[in-house]
């Protein structure tokens, strides 16, 4: 009597077509979540650069409480002493890098702290996230997306 029987184990391998259809499934994959990752690093990019608008909302009501109420006359004016992080004038979106004496937002000059809470200080400068819209920062502190598709 035998308990146990012993079989041939045969090497199995891949052919050719297998790997071939394996390499065509991944292929798929990738292309298919292509968009959702272009999608998902552009979101991030724009919570950076609202987190960017919040830092420099912090400085420019900063300088307005030590200058009467006022704002600076650039934004550059408020790097090192009020915004110590020249990255937070750079877009991530945009195609350049932003610095203090080229920042990547467009601002307006001549506010004051008694301003109108909803008129826009500073906003992304034309293009920074391409036709999709822009971030804007308000005399208030707030910083909105403001969406181009209607």
């Amino acid at each position: 009597m035998q308990l146990f029987t012993i079989h041939s184990v045969k090497n199995r391998a891949f052919t050719l077509i297998e790997l071939l259809v394996v390499i065509g499934v991944v292929l798929l994959m990738i292309i298919g979540l292509t968009p959702f990752v272009q999608m998902t690093r552009e979101r991030a990019h724009r919570i950076n650069c609202a987190n960017n608008l919040r830092q420099i909302s912090i400085g420019l009501h900063t300088y307005a409480a030590d200058h009467n109420d006022a704002f600076p006359a650039t934004l550059g004016a408020l790097y090192p002493n009020y915004v110590d992080d020249e990255k937070a004038f750079d877009c991530p979106s945009s195609k350049t890098i932003g610095t203090h004496s080229s920042p990547d937002y467009s601002y307006k000059t001549g506010l004051t702290e008694t301003a109108s809470p909803k008129d826009i200080i500073a906003q992304d400068a034309n293009g920074n996230h391409k036709k999709a819209g822009k971030n804007v920062l308000k005399v208030n502190g707030s910083v909105e997306w403001a969406s181009s598709r209607r």
